[in-house]
């Protein structure tokens, strides 16, 4: 159940009102100017109402982009692939121009692209592109609620034929059973978008006459692999929300596709409580986006952070944000935001107003609980046959579903975003490897869409392009202690600096002065060099050049302090200076103390990683009763009731209500 109390009652019929008949190619009489950002506004009620009314002007931009210039371009390595076809139909149709031209492009697709596409599971196979398919149908085909009939019957039932081909093999009624909810097969969002296939196949086919008598391969009809998958994903989405979202949590490059599904889930479930969590949990994860944003560029840390653009340009659901908010990367047309490009849900007001008002929140601690330990144990499948194309020899991913070890810690201001993972020592093998990978501490400054500071293991030569588990520390507030862990299987720490920062270096400290904010960074022992970035170190040597520098620790295992404030709090850059340099830091036996006089808190970190760190001489918990604090967003683990607030504004959302 959705309550919002002490609310803007506008706000509130505005957003039922463009969750109910808002379409996503609709024009308005603002879509030229809404291009342009918010028009002027004497409220932020206004602005909020504003940027909700703006997301149908913002979507038409997109899809008017594909529609003259598709993405990916045609003439990409290899000839235009299944996103090319997928993304111009959803453009052709939505527009409803040029659909004589989508509909070829769906019969080239069938008839080219999808046998190689269906001939496995791996990256790039017929999961990653079943559930776009399942979205072109839903909105343009002869049977559609929304815009029926823009498609061809041709088109249409070639993408009949591709989903069952592909799904009435393999789909059978044990991937949806419920008690596996944290199993993953594959990665996180490979699993995502393989079951959120599954489930819209099973969907299609159950309503159409011509499908919901045919059994899938383990004899289930179309009905109860529908029923099957609804009752799987209730489940899912109950515990996600209350158990702290995603294990890919901030990553720039899976996020989108994982948002790509749940869009489908709440634009086109039957099941009422399916489609209400759906909408709920879209609405926890975009205000926990939100309280940890400036300007679209979401701070704290991340997981799966690749190196090189990932992780000194982009961040976690930037391009899905601008369709929402009118923030973040603009006018993406990457297939990873296309549901978004074309999605009738529209965030709560209140969320709104979380991801518009940076200035506004104020200064504040965000911590939640995070999935990421793997569940120990014999390997398990689905399914125990070896021929099965989702049998995995070494098992599936099964994470742990009570958690534990690992909890995100951000100090948010409207100057700087300062975050980590703060994890137990833990072995590698303990964790799922899609938590351990690349992940990503550091500060994002306002006033510079790339203005960062981050520690990074070197980028692994050729096959390897990750590491796992390299890295632990401990946070409060605007004050963190990072150190390489010596279980890892990483090797080298360095410390980025952003083109956009100016720099000085003095007694063994690099101090950093960003627009808004200032920062000291310390290598407690040993030094550092500085270091050219390098094509070497991003992968697959994409990136710009001159983006930044590297300072590479001349001991890897020395603990690394980073200390951000606020530019207001001090007179001027050699203030801010002299105060650091006062504070009292040592390395005594196995312990790192540092005391920071602004903040008022002294951290500890065992440079052996043999005992937990401390806050003010309290040791750290990894699995605290909680799953989000903050002032904005809180609940507690497991009960499956998640609030969004913002001073007395409320927002309650239950996920246990049937």
């Amino acid at each position: 159940m959705m309550k919002s109390n002490m609310y803007d009652n506008r706000l509130t019929d505005l957003a039922k009102k463009s969750r109910q008949s808002c379409n996503p190619v609709q024009k308005t009489a603002i879509a030229g100017l809404a291009l342009f950002g918010l028009l002027i506004v004497s409220s932020p009620a206004e602005a909020i109402q504003q940027v909700l009314e703006q997301t149908a002007a913002r979507q038409e931009r997109v899809l008017r982009s594909l529609l003259s210039n598709p993405y990916p371009p045609k003439n990409s390595s290899g000839g235009p692939g299944l996103w090319y076809y997928e993304n111009f139909a959803l453009a052709a149709y939505g527009l409803n121009e040029k659909t004589e031209e989508a509909d070829a492009g769906l019969l080239t697709l069938q008839r080219d692209l999808f046998p190689a596409a269906n001939a496995h599971f791996e990256a790039g196979a017929m999961h990653w592109h079943a559930y776009l398919q399942e979205r072109i149908y839903w909105l343009y085909s002869s049977r559609s609620k929304h815009h029926p009939g823009r498609m061809s019957v041709a088109a249409e039932n070639a993408i009949l034929d591709m989903l069952w081909e592909w799904a009435a093999p393999v789909c059978r009624r044990e991937l949806a059973d419920t008690e596996k909810v944290w199993w993953m097969w594959g990665s996180e969002n490979h699993h995502l978008m393989a079951w959120v296939s599954f489930w819209g196949a099973a969907q299609i086919f159950e309503a159409h006459p011509d499908y919901k008598d045919r059994p899938y391969a383990d004899g289930t009809k179309p009905a109860q692999m529908a029923a099957a998958f609804d009752t799987y994903f209730k489940e899912w989405i109950r515990e996600r929300a209350s158990k702290g979202l995603l294990v890919e949590v901030a990553s720039p490059t899976y996020s989108k596709y994982t948002l790509n599904t749940l869009y489908n889930l709440c634009d086109f479930a039957d099941d009422p409580v399916l489609k209400k969590r759906a909408d709920m949990l879209l609405n926890v994860y975009w205000a926990d986006w939100a309280i940890e944003q400036i300007d679209g560029v979401r701070g704290g840390s991340r997981h799966r952070c690749y190196t090189g653009r990932a992780s000194v340009e982009q961040s976690g659901g930037a391009e899905a944000a601008w369709f929402h908010f009118g923030v973040g990367v603009e006018a993406s047309k990457h297939p990873g935001t296309i549901c978004a490009a074309t999605t009738f849900w529209r965030p709560h007001p209140l969320v709104t107003e979380l991801a518009l008002g940076a200035e506004d929140r104020g200064e504040y601690a965000v911590v939640s609980r995070r999935p990421g330990l793997a569940e120990q144990g014999e390997p398990q499948n689905y399914i125990e046959d070896p021929s099965h194309p989702l049998y995995e020899a070494r098992g599936i991913n099964r994470l742990e579903p009570q958690g534990g070890g690992l909890t995100r810690t951000s100090w948010c201001t409207p100057d700087f975003v300062a975050g980590m993972s703060v994890i137990e020592a833990r072995p590698q093998s303990d964790w799922w490897a899609a938590s351990a990978q690349n992940r990503w501490n550091g500060v994002i400054f306002a006033g510079h869409p790339t203005a960062r500071v981050f520690t990074q293991r070197v980028k692994p030569d050729k096959a390897r392009k990750s590491v796992y588990n390299s890295e632990w520390g401990v946070q409060n507030k605007g004050v963190m202690i990072l150190q390489r862990l010596k279980t890892s299987d990483a090797t080298g720490q360095m410390i980025w600096f952003d083109h956009s920062l100016k720099l000085v270096e003095k007694d063994g400290w690099v101090f950093v002065e960003a627009p808004q904010a200032y920062c000291a960074v310390r290598i407690v022992k040993g030094g550092g060099e500085w270091k050219a970035d390098s094509v070497k170190q991003r992968r697959d040597g994409k990136g710009k050049d001159g983006m930044g520098k590297w300072l590479v620790l001349n001991n890897e295992f020395s603990p690394v302090i980073i200390e951000t404030v606020r530019k207001k709090y001090f007179a001027d850059f050699s203030s801010f200076q002299s105060a650091i340099m006062a504070n009292e830091f040592s390395w005594e036996g196995q312990i790192v103390s540092y005391r920071s006089a602004f903040y008022n808190t002294v951290l500890t970190l065992p440079v052996d990683a043999g005992a937990s760190p401390t806050v003010d001489g309290a040791l750290v918990c990894f699995a605290p009763g909680f799953v989000y604090k903050s002032p904005y967003l809180n609940g507690k683990f497991g009960s499956g009731i998640v609030t969004i607030q913002k001073g007395e504004s409320l927002l309650t959302l239950d996920f246990n209500e049937e």
